[in-house]
């Protein structure tokens, strides 16, 4: 099942990435990709800055052809699973973030005490709901860390906003319902994640239950931005191998630049979050200018997977998905190999 895409220009490559620390933000705000493609004969333009209905949702559908997305693997394996097979995941990257269990302040709630209690789960109309996904992996994992799975518990559902591209604002990453269902009390624990969690945490004085991104073992932590994917649309892997490798040499461009540049990667990504650079190095860590890298390795491949089975197991997305048949790593590869791909791309301004 495929719709049909928006009308664009040939010569125009697309660009969209989730509003979280990626490295493709990074190359975007240091104009790379406009100095790359422009020589090849292309320009560059983001979904995010097109008011384009048709436009915006291919950052759930990607049937346009010139499209890169760095984004939630949610969304991703929803549209695969629904039958959009047109996608290739060329790379993976993991950016650990803070993943917060909250209780309402003076509430005393520990991690091995959440037998019997009420935990917030959106429940938006729409194509795919992110927030619920991401909550049920956090709670799963945090309740079998002692034992318990989610028949211990009590789900509620919260209803919320769709979500979707069209004239959404970015900057939040859980719904505002569960928020405001956690200070009235109609609930005893929500989940959220990243820098926003940090200022919500803060705002509220909130009591942390659990940040599940303190674990040691990379598996409790998988979620909708761990691992991340790359997408390209197949028939432009196909069309044009040199530019997706081109688009994997610049973000590792970018990789290397925020890790010699760690104080001005805060500031970049407290932009694309809509939050502070102090909520960010709290939000996701002191190895954040270290995390943007991108792999294929054995170890993210499997936790890609991992997650395709989880969403399938608990019926959020409709087929279970195979992530061998979906991942081509010939893009990445020539772009780790082809020194003729290397440019002397500069940024445009200093953060």
């Amino acid at each position: 099942m495929t719709l049909l895409p928006p009308l664009v220009p040939a010569d125009t490559v697309w660009i969209t990435r989730c509003p979280v620390p990626t490295a493709t933000a990074i190359a975007l705000h240091h104009g790379w990709f406009d100095q790359a493609f422009t020589a090849r004969g292309f320009r560059t333009q983001t979904l995010q800055d097109t008011t384009d209905p048709k436009l915006r949702s291919q950052h759930f559908y990607h049937d346009l052809r010139t499209l890169f997305r760095e984004g939630g693997n949610v969304p991703a394996f929803w549209a695969r699973a629904k039958g959009h097979d047109n996608t290739v995941v060329v790379g993976l990257t993991w950016v650990d973030e803070t993943q917060l269990l909250l209780a309402r302040p003076g509430s005393g709630l520990t991690p091995d005490a959440l037998k019997g209690k009420v935990l917030g789960l959106s429940n938006a109309p729409g194509a795919v709901d992110i927030w619920r996904a991401m909550a049920l992996r956090g709670y799963e994992t945090a309740l079998k860390l002692h034992g318990l799975t989610l028949d211990d518990v009590t789900l509620k559902d919260l209803h919320a906003p769709e979500v979707n591209w069209n004239g959404q604002r970015r900057g939040g990453t859980w719904s505002s319902a569960s928020e405001d269902a956690l200070l009235s009390g109609e609930v005893d624990l929500i989940y959220a994640k990243g820098a926003p969690a940090v200022a919500l945490q803060a705002k509220h004085g909130l009591e942390v239950v659990l940040d599940l991104n303190t674990l040691s073992d990379p598996v409790l932590r998988i979620n909708n931005g761990t691992p991340r994917p790359i997408t390209v649309h197949r028939h432009f892997l196909n069309d044009h191998p040199e530019l997706i490798a081109l688009y994997l040499r610049i973000i590792d461009q970018a990789s290397d630049w925020a890790r010699a540049n760690p104080q001005r990667v805060a500031d970049i990504i407290a932009s694309e979050t809509g939050t502070t650079p102090d909520a960010v190095r709290a939000g996701y860590g002191e190895k954040l200018a270290r995390s943007f890298d991108v792999s294929l390795s054995p170890e993210r491949v499997a936790a890609f997977q991992d997650q395709a089975d989880f969403l399938f197991r608990h019926r959020l997305i409709e087929a279970p998905v195979d992530v061998g048949q979906w991942i081509d790593g010939s893009a990445l590869k020539a772009a780790r190999e082809a020194p003729d791909l290397a440019l002397p791309l500069q940024p445009l301004e200093t953060v």
